[in-house]
């Protein structure tokens, strides 16, 4: 029997920023098994513009622009590929079940086994290898949930300790922060305090490349810092780790949906992961 040679291969994943970042492992998986197809990506454009930037994927899409609502249009923008993989099941040929979720095992892993792919684990995650930077700590207090955010007073507190260590302090503030309470009017340190304030996934990527360590909530933020390699502590005080948390040897996860760390202990993580850049 010949096999089937794929020429183009879709992946249809809509969602957030964190949504689209755990789909790498799978799609690196993908890229090895049918060597030589061009991987698209479907999903919010510019979040699937990170991963194409960094060549995950060939070409990045906008999932509107498939017009799934409407069958006809679609299955004619769909009949290009040769394989579609996605979360919108009349239009694929292999359905990624979103919603189910096995403790103790990685999301990232559980959606490419949906599809018969076993990634090299945990290097699939990667974006960019860890490497040595001098740079500056940087803190993102925000999150796609206020539910799991760490308190205020608690970032705040963090923030005020690094600063007595002579280190400066960038704090990243999306959208969700901003049209909320802002972290910009926050009482930082303000001699060692500066804001990145980008709004596009892509540019926040290659800002985050020279940070020295990164602390973060469960976000899609905090995924992107420790797939570019940054030493990374995940603060969680709403979901499970075992299978929300970024992947590496480089990352320092605390806390769960019963646990609300202290800034001691979040403190001696983030020198924990300081010393790993060492």
């Amino acid at each position: 029997m010949v096999p089937c040679i794929m020429h183009r291969i879709l992946l249809i994943r809509r969602g957030g920023l964190g949504d689209t970042l755990l789909t790498a492992p799978l799609l690196r998986a993908l890229r090895r098994k049918h060597d030589g197809a061009a991987l698209h990506l479907a999903g919010t454009r510019e979040f699937c513009d990170v991963l194409c930037g960094y060549g995950t994927v060939d070409v990045a899409h906008s999932a509107e622009d498939l017009l799934l609502w409407i069958p006809d249009k679609a299955r004619e923008r769909l009949s290009r590929f040769d394989l579609i993989i996605g979360d919108e099941p009349p239009c694929v040929q292999q359905a990624l079940d979103l919603h189910s979720h096995v403790t103790g095992t990685p999301y990232a892993l559980q959606l490419a086994r949906q599809v018969g792919c076993e990634p090299e684990w945990p290097s699939d995650c990667q974006l960019l290898p860890p490497r040595s930077t001098e740079s500056v700590t940087v803190l993102a207090p925000g999150s796609g949930g206020a539910h799991k955010c760490w308190p205020k007073e608690h970032w705040l507190a963090l923030a005020h300790r690094v600063a007595q260590h002579n280190r400066d302090l960038e704090v990243v503030v999306g959208p969700a922060e901003i049209d909320g309470d802002d972290p910009r009017a926050w009482p930082w340190p303000n001699d060692r305090t500066t804001f990145v304030t980008e709004p596009e996934p892509l540019r926040l990527a290659k800002r985050l490349e020279s940070a020295r360590v990164f602390v973060g909530n469960d976000s899609g933020t905090t995924h992107l810092a420790a797939m570019l390699g940054v030493p990374t502590v995940a603060v969680f005080i709403a979901t499970d780790p075992t299978v929300w948390a970024p992947v590496g040897d480089h990352v320092h996860t605390i806390g769960d949906a019963d646990v609300l760390p202290s800034v001691d202990d979040v403190e001696r993580l983030l020198d924990d992961a300081l010393r790993w850049r060492r």
